[in-house]
């Protein structure tokens, strides 16, 4: 992927430990190439009965992304670019994971190879970096947060407090809402109850499916009852002040771990005692094929 309409490559790695490095073009990490961004592929799981022609299809997984990245170290002296060289090495570590951040998007990766070769006519250092992404998608870099029950403060300063009184705050008037997941495919996502006073069983129901998580339990004023439900990554804690406890034995049987779909999603929140008493707040990252 070279220049193209004008634009400029520049990305930046970030390790595990925190340290990152920006390559762009221009000195001193000049990029000239980066592949693999824009594509990812998949395999195919077909069955073939005899004497058949073609084969049934089953399903299809998407693989691991593999980018690419080239470029050339651009300093004054031999020892300034040795000192380049090792700064680089250092930040693209294999024993470390990290972050690639593209074009207002990032991606989880590993580094599967990092080194150098030198130019025997120019005498520079070139650089070539293999990363693995585990999963293929890219990802917004903030969250997506949601307030699906909360309420709306109405304070404004300066304030004045008529004689009639006045409201410090209003309830949001729906249980349902739409929620759109811009990204190309479906997406995990993080639920968090809370409790203004005593709530018991919350639940969040995904209208558009059915598919709903209820957690069977009381909670008091304060207390935190959050649900993960990323892919290898599910999971119920509760949070009572300080402290934090696996909650996954209070999950309804029949709870789904569901994934917001790509675009609109309508979700319904509810509790079988004081469900007015109850705050909910959905946060999620949508995820996208390429870029």
């Amino acid at each position: 992927m070279n220049i193209r309409g004008g634009l400029t490559m520049e990305l930046t790695y970030i390790n595990a430990n925190g340290r990152s490095i920006t390559l762009k073009q221009s000195r001193p990490y000049f990029i000239t190439k980066i592949d693999g961004t824009g594509n990812v592929s998949q395999t195919v799981n077909t069955f073939k009965a005899p004497d058949q022609d073609g084969a049934f299809y089953i399903s299809s997984t998407l693989d691991m992304r593999n980018i690419i990245l080239e470029g050339t170290i651009v300093a004054d002296t031999p020892d300034d670019a040795y000192a380049r060289r090792q700064h680089f090495l250092q930040i693209f570590s294999p024993k470390l994971n990290g972050t690639l951040v593209y074009r207002e998007r990032q991606i989880a990766c590993v580094v599967e190879e990092a080194g150098f070769t030198v130019s025997t006519r120019q005498r520079v250092p070139n650089f070539f970096v293999s990363l693995l992404c585990p999963s293929p998608f890219f990802e917004t870099l903030d969250e997506v947060r949601e307030e699906l029950a909360s309420w709306i403060p109405l304070l404004e300063f300066q304030l004045e407090i008529p004689m009639s009184g006045m409201e410090f705050g209003m309830r949001q008037p729906s249980q349902i809402i739409t929620v759109e997941n811009i990204g190309d495919v479906s997406c995990g996502c993080e639920i968090v109850f809370r409790a203004l006073g005593t709530v018991t069983n919350p639940e969040l129901l995904k209208i558009d499916t059915g598919e709903y998580i209820r957690l069977l339990t009381t909670m008091d004023a304060g207390d935190e009852l959050r649900v993960y439900t990323h892919f290898a990554g599910k999971r119920v804690i509760r949070v009572e002040g300080s402290s934090i406890t696996n909650a996954f034995s209070l999950l309804d049987t029949n709870s789904v771990f569901f994934q917001l779909s790509a675009g609109l999603n309508t979700l319904r929140y509810d509790a079988s005692v004081n469900m007015d008493l109850l705050e909910v707040s959905i946060y999620f990252r949508p995820q996208f094929l390429g870029v």
